[in-house]
């Protein structure tokens, strides 16, 4: 066998920290250089090698096992096959990216590989010098669009269908999100394979400076007419990637499993189930085979990642102060604490959890992952916050539009997924049995249903959603307490101006209880319900409440009052709340509007 060995350095005049997210978008940049798309079959089991791959290498099948990459944010990558077929026995690509003298960067690519026949070194070497010089060329081409970005031209011509379901798309959304619409359809029709195969609408709102929830909603109405499809990707807790996926949420099961971190995971709606969407079949064919299996790129929380021999150690650098995680494949986790007065050295021992489960270290420090006997595998350090730029099942069960549009889309028979997190509101009209017997049964239904339709409105101001209607009572759900509070307020607020013009309310008052905290989703006379502890207590807290009232726990009253979200409202009273299935009375509050 033969080892040849390339590395090109390049200057470029953006500094490192700007150009690493470009160079370590690997699956991009392989696109660019006009490498081959890769079929993966996961690889069970012990050692680091997570996929086999078969592909074309400039035109030569090829079949490795690959190894997790290696980097350290935002400075360097490498990345290790092991060939199993072809004329390679093994390859390394590595990346390098230093500050320049006086500014800019000096950014260095390595390129290793064994031959398996001695004569055909100089000829892989000459296709290796061309491969090189494809990836300084579009190194240069990066740093180039970072100095002065290209200008925007006009979009080619696009398919008829295309034009058809975009102007279909502008005459069902809003007159305010027409616009948005046309720029999709445009968008949507000539972006790149990479850019529209898995489209995040949080994500892609946060480029375009344009509302997370307004831009879903169109992507939602761009379902309906036929310009996009929709899927839901199930996400591994640990590298925040699609474990595997599912067209409706039908098929969900209760827990997932992650092949790349070796881990079993539960499924909460509000963190690992996100929607994903890519343009219509129909229209546009995009290439839906991978072209890397998990660069720096993909996942941005991780900081640094290392190849964990057996008998060997992995060696990371602590970044600046705030909370971070080491990781090792398997599941053995340790809380990294990074505060000035910290240690410059620690050790973790994986035997196979990681021991101390916890460190305080000091930026720059270093953080030593150490294991005995055990297989290779890799470990990493990550972020802990959670970066919120996913549009969740949970999101979108939120969303009137996607209840109405998307009535089908529930959780098969007898599933229950847990929510970390949920507000619920319930309110009642007091009165409502005695407006029947006094004014018949046609006026007080009439009554009724409109006093639905102005909670309703109050609801969907607030980002809220009608969970169900229970007799005159509603069920409503928010994303955080606050929504629902001044949902509530609102509700109170608007009461006297809505019943001014109707004789027959005069005695029918409204009652409203707001409570917030986990539940479970389950699929209730067809519709998304919640059941648990949190929906009892809110309904309970409602049922608690005296007209004219919000009934809320006193810890979310003291939380509100803090936060600004009494605003027209105000604390009554403070009491001990009696609630039918708890052992102890809830300390409860009474909010009053005016």
């Amino acid at each position: 066998m033969k080892t040849v060995e390339i590395e090109r350095e390049v200057a470029c005049t953006a500094p490192p920290e700007t150009l690493w997210p470009l160079l370590a978008d690997t699956a991009r940049l392989n696109r660019i250089v006009g490498m081959a798309p890769l079929e993966l079959t996961p690889i069970e089991g012990a050692g680091s090698e997570r996929y086999r791959v078969r592909t074309k290498l400039d035109g030569f099948p090829a079949e490795y096992d690959e190894e997790p990459f290696e980097w350290h944010s935002p400075d360097s990558f490498v990345v290790r096959r092991n060939m199993t077929q072809g004329v390679l026995h093994s390859l390394v690509m590595g990346l390098e990216v230093h500050p320049g003298e006086g500014g800019g960067s000096r950014v260095v690519w390595r390129l290793v590989f064994t031959v398996r026949l001695a004569l055909l070194a100089p000829i892989t070497r000459l296709v290796g010098e061309w491969r090189m010089n494809t990836v300084l060329a579009a190194t240069r081409a990066f740093d180039a669009s970072i100095l002065a970005p290209p200008v925007p031209t006009a979009p080619g011509p696009v398919s008829e269908g295309f034009t058809r379901a975009t102007d279909a798309l502008v005459a069902v959304v809003g007159a305010d999100e027409q616009a948005l619409a046309r720029r999709l359809g445009a968008w949507v029709a000539v972006a790149p394979d990479i850019d529209v195969m898995h489209i995040r609408p949080y994500e892609l709102a946060d480029q375009w400076g344009e509302p997370r929830d307004r831009l879903l909603a169109v992507c939602l109405e761009a379902v309906v007419v036929g310009l996009l499809q929709m899927h839901w990707d199930l996400i591994c807790p640990s590298c925040r990637t699609g474990a595997s996926r599912v067209e409706h949420l039908y098929d969900l099961t209760a827990n997932g499993h992650c092949t790349f971190c070796d881990i079993g995971f539960e499924v909460p709606l509000d963190r690992s189930v996100e929607a994903i969407f890519q343009p219509a079949a129909a229209l546009r064919l995009v290439e839906p085979r991978p072209y890397c299996t998990g660069g720096p790129s993909s996942t941005p929380h991780v900081l640094a990642q290392a190849h964990l021999a057996r008998d060997g150690e992995a060696r990371f650098r602590a970044p600046a102060e705030g909370r971070y995680r080491v990781f090792v494949r398997g599941g053995a986790t340790a809380e990294i604490v990074v505060v000035a007065d910290g240690a410059t050295e620690v050790t973790l021992e994986a035997t196979p959890v990681l021991t101390p489960a916890s460190a305080r270290v000091a930026p720059g420090a270093t953080i030593v992952v150490r294991q005995v006997g055990g297989s290779a595998r890799h470990a990493k350090l990550e972020h802990v916050a959670w970066a919120e730029r996913a549009a969740t099942a949970h999101k979108l069960s939120l969303q009137p539009r996607f209840r109405r549009t998307f009535s089908g889309e529930v959780l098969g028979p007898g599933r229950q997924l847990r929510v970390a997190r949920v507000a619920l509101l319930f309110s009642d009209l007091s009165a409502s049995t005695a407006l029947y017997s006094r004014v018949g049964d046609a006026p007080a239904f009439r009554l009724v249903q409109d006093h639905f339709e102005l909670l309703r409105e109050k609801i969907a101001a607030e980002g809220g959603v009608v969970v169900k209607t229970i007799g005159d009572a509603v069920m409503a759900a928010f994303e955080d307490e606050g929504a629902a509070l001044r949902a509530g307020i609102a509700m109170q607020t608007a009461w006297d101006a809505f019943r001014e013009p109707r004789p027959d309310s005069t005695d029918t008052m409204l009652k409203v209880g707001v409570h917030v905290g986990p539940a479970y989703v389950v699929t209730a006379n067809g519709v998304l319900d919640y059941f648990g502890q949190t929906v009892n207590v809110a309904a309970r807290l409602q049922g608690a409440a005296h007209e004219r009232e919000i009934v809320v726990t006193d810890e979310l009253a003291a939380r509100a009052e803090a936060a600004g979200w009494l605003a027209g409202a105000r604390v009554s009273e403070h009491f001990d709340a009696v609630l039918k299935g708890l052992d102890h009375p809830v300390k409860a509050a009474r909010l009053v509007v005016g």
